[in-house]
């Protein structure tokens, strides 16, 4: 719609305003040699450096989300052995949630079939909603992954222990640019609530599905299904 159009502008110009603004500062800073130290044109450059990248990887996740929403992003559709890449996923945030007193724990059959698809797009679905769970969970918490066969499908939940998110919001949850409070919906937009579009379409673009329920104070579970691979 228009007004979906005119808040995906807003949201972008919003976006990338604030970089901008330090970008243009800290330039300025060295330009009229307001950082006159070695430290202060080291920091001063550092801050653009830092603000550059945060606005490559944010024109990225525009230009990613919007080849997956017109359908012309390239997946790479073969056999995914579903057990490895979860394995895979945890061993890689095992070290970060040890480092916060996280439990992080993977619950899957000992059968869990071959899928169908994008091993590297199912691998940053994953990685997305598992870093997503690791931040927003306290410390002392648990983040559990869970696989299981559901007919024709295969059902993954991620579940955590954080604060959980308000009612009202779990429908925009998937919404490019929403943000609750401290940005749920956060990851590879670098905090722009790009993350969590990304996910839905990779998941949308392998023929399946995903859905969230929440809690306030116990608590969230994103499930995906995904379709098994048909002889």
């Amino acid at each position: 719609s228009q007004r979906s159009q005119r808040d995906f502008v807003a949201n972008v110009s919003h976006e990338l305003k604030t970089p901008l603004t330090s970008i243009q500062g800290f330039a300025q800073a060295i330009l009229d040699d307001t950082a006159d130290t070695p430290e202060a044109r080291t920091q001063a450059a550092q801050v653009i450096y830092n603000e550059a990248g945060r606005m490559h990887r944010m024109a990225l996740a525009l230009l990613d989300l919007a080849r997956l929403e017109a359908g012309t992003a390239d997946l790479k559709m073969s056999a995914v052995d579903l057990t490895a890449l979860l394995k895979n996923i945890v061993e890689k945030f095992s070290p970060q949630a040890q480092r916060v007193s996280i439990s992080l724990e993977l619950k899957i059959p000992s059968n869990l079939p071959t899928l169908v698809g994008d091993g590297d797009r199912l691998a940053q679905v994953f990685t997305n909603l598992v870093d997503n769970a690791l931040k927003f969970t306290p410390a002392s918490g648990q983040v559990t992954l869970t696989a299981a066969n559901a007919g024709a499908e295969v059902e993954i939940s991620i579940t955590d222990t954080g604060p959980g998110v308000p009612k009202e919001a779990l429908p925009r949850l998937f919404d490019r640019f929403y943000q609750v409070d401290t940005s749920r919906a956060g990851g590879d937009g670098h905090g722009a609530g790009l993350g969590l579009a990304i996910v839905k379409e990779i998941v949308e673009a392998h023929g399946g599905r995903i859905s969230v329920r929440s809690e306030v104070g116990h608590g969230t579970t994103f499930v995906i299904h995904l379709p098994l691979a048909t002889n």
